[in-house]
């Protein structure tokens, strides 16, 4: 095989592997498409969100000859949408290893009892079902953890993802030892949560407060709070993410099992 015919086979493929992609006005494949992308296109990547299936949705700006068509594109098959998810794993993966590092950094938690940073917070959380921003059923008891982290956070501020990525290396460590966490979204719908989960794999459920449990638990919808349950759903600390709180779960999963 000649090299010219080569250098045309990988022409081909990158052809085929780069077709001009439907470029819609939603994120449904039933929403009309208002145009189409391409490798070579000038295409600015805004935002993800939840698209049909497996594929996730993307806001993009086409540009152009002056004009700029906003639309979605469902998939990451586009250049520019594969390096936007790849810019934002990079992202979410430096705020984990800061936080890890921050963590060994810290100095060690002396055998003090760890005190609710809260003065509020209430001594018991209720068990609750929920469906998470995915449609997946769930509750609380059904994590089934000797020590649980319940964190809620406000979609609108801007801190929610450095918040839950603070959770990560955490649980993250001491998952198998009994630690469970569940995230509720201080906000009643699931699209809310999309711009800040879609493109982000967090491996414990994250729900959307469909039944007001935020206002119940007198949390601070500006700024959210994390609960450290023990296996009874007691609240043994409650506050923002930071040493207080690891103190509290450490100690909890250190203690002997009843």
């Amino acid at each position: 095989m000649s090299m010219h015919t080569i250098l045309l086979l990988v022409l081909l493929e990158a052809a085929v592997s780069w077709a001009a992609e439907p470029v819609r006005s939603g994120c449904s494949t039933e929403d009309p498409q208002i145009a189409t992308a391409g490798a070579s296109d000038n295409i600015e990547v805004q935002m993800a969100r939840a698209g049909e299936g497996p594929k996730t949705c993307y806001k993009v700006v086409v540009m152009g000859q002056g004009q700029r068509l906003t639309g979605y594109v469902l998939g990451d098959s586009l250049p520019a949408v594969a390096a936007f998810v790849k810019r934002r794993e990079e992202e979410s993966k430096l705020v984990s290893e800061a936080q890890a590092r921050a963590t060994l950094a810290a100095p060690k938690a002396d055998k003090s009892p760890a005190q609710a940073l809260d003065p509020n917070a209430p001594g018991h959380i209720d068990d609750f079902a929920w469906r998470d921003w995915q449609g997946k059923a769930g509750s609380l008891s059904g994590l089934g953890g000797r020590v649980t982290l319940v964190t809620f956070w406000p979609p609108k501020n801007r801190k929610s993802r450095a918040e839950l990525n603070s959770v990560m290396p955490l649980y993250n460590e001491l998952h198998n030892k009994g630690l469970a966490a569940v995230g509720i979204a201080m906000a009643p719908s699931p699209k809310s949560m999309y711009e800040v989960l879609d493109d982000t794999s967090y491996k414990w459920p994250q729900v959307p407060d469909r039944d007001g449990l935020a206002e119940r638990y007198h949390v601070d919808p500006r700024v959210g709070e994390t609960f450290v349950l023990d296996a009874s759903h007691n609240v043994v600390a409650a506050g923002p993410m930071g040493p207080d709180i690891e103190k509290a779960v450490r100690k909890l999963l250190a203690a002997p099992t009843p």
